[in-house]
């Protein structure tokens, strides 16, 4: 159960390298997994224009889902790619768009799509071959989104009352939506934030980002039995902090700032947040998922400029540059963004979308298999 949020979110936050953790022992005479590269594809036929795709998340069925889209018309396609094919998943207006977000071990899809012409986007839950609107708990004119999906069909995302109206973090349980409310703040300014839910877990644990009471900066939050607690931050100020996911032993992943006031990839666990660093020579870090081994998943610059982030592993205190360790990935190729991982340790991501010099191939949804 891994949702991804469709933005490249280290794109100017003014990124700067903090210090690594030093590896254990343990870890630094680990043997490195090496993974052999999928390539997973366009919807069929390609689209005109610049085809890209990316696969935001895979379940233990090696099932993933994602989009499939194209520069020329801007429009996204979700698909659900298993046995080596990708099918689409449609939308519930004919013709519109769609993205998946999440997939459960069941096969339960869940994204947003459009439902008519003049309505915002709403989020859907797909099964057994048929997509359902979940609706707002708003009238006309109202918007949702679906981040995750548990295995027990339990949803969660944000929807907000118009366009641009501030969301807040909602979840959909056996068709009733509840909303989950903030850490104590408002907004009135349009197109913003109160709250986002990005990722539950099977125990019902939901984790997101919320307004506190004291204002913007979002923080990081872990819901659960109706109750919203701050995870605090890495302790940089003002303390921004975004948490994208969460496993059955309560470890959260994210981003927050460090000291140095920069962006940082973290796993909190038990109250305590660790700061999981950067690649060499990189400027800033995001976790985006994490499975029951503790396996952590995201993406990090690699330099101080505008290009240059790759997808990365993290475990027992080693960041690993994907792109090292895949063993017959195309020259032209590099891997940008590792959204999500699951137990056996298949990672589901993106090609680069603002490429190094000489990786030429067009955006593209992956799967990494380890050589284990």
């Amino acid at each position: 159960m891994r949702s991804r949020r469709l933005a490249l979110l280290l794109g100017g936050v003014g990124l700067v390298v903090p210090m690594l953790t030093a590896p254990s022992a343990a870890a630094s005479t680990a043997a490195v997994t090496t993974y052999t590269y999928v390539d997973l594809g366009w919807l069929a036929p390609a689209p005109a224009g610049a085809p890209r795709s990316g696969a935001l998340d895979v379940n233990e069925r090696r099932q993933v889902v994602g989009y499939s889209s194209n520069e020329r018309d801007s429009s996204a396609h979700a698909f659900l790619w298993q046995d080596g094919a990708m099918a689409a998943l449609g939308a519930i207006l004919p013709e519109g768009s769609s993205t998946a977000s999440a997939v459960n071990d069941h096969g339960d899809v869940v994204g947003q799509t459009h439902v008519s012409t003049y309505e915002p986007s709403h989020a859907f839950l797909y099964r057994d071959g048929r997509m359902t609107d979940l609706g707002t708990g708003w009238g006309s004119g109202s918007r949702s989104s679906a981040d995750d999906v548990n295995n027990d069909g339990v949803v969660v995302g944000q929807r907000g009352r118009t366009g641009s109206s501030p969301t807040r973090a909602v979840l959909w349980k056996d068709g009733v939506l509840r909303d989950l409310g903030t850490l104590g703040g408002r907004s009135t300014d349009p197109f913003s934030t109160e709250s986002e839910a990005h990722a539950i877990n099977d125990k019902g644990q939901v984790v997101g980002a919320a307004l506190p009471r004291t204002g913007y900066p979002l923080h990081g939050f872990l819901w659960e039995d109706g109750r919203m607690r701050d995870l605090g931050s890495l302790g940089g100020a003002p303390g921004a902090t975004v948490a994208y996911d969460v496993n059955e032993r309560t470890q959260i992943v994210g981003h927050s700032q460090n000291p140095a006031g920069r962006m940082s990839a973290f796993l909190w666990e038990g109250g305590v947040m660790r700061d999981l660093g950067v690649l060499p020579g990189g400027t800033g870090s995001v976790a985006y998922g994490i499975n029951e081994a503790g396996q952590v998943v995201g993406t990090s610059r690699t330099n101080d400029g505008y290009y240059g982030q790759h997808a990365f592993v993290w475990q027992d205190g080693r960041m690993t540059d994907l792109n090292a360790v895949t063993t017959n990935l195309p020259a032209d190729v590099s891997l940008e963004l590792a959204y999500s991982i699951n137990d056996e340790g298949v990672i589901a991501g993106q090609t680069c979308l603002y490429c190094e010099s000489g990786k030429t191939a067009a955006t593209r949804a992956f799967l990494l298999i380890p050589n284990s």
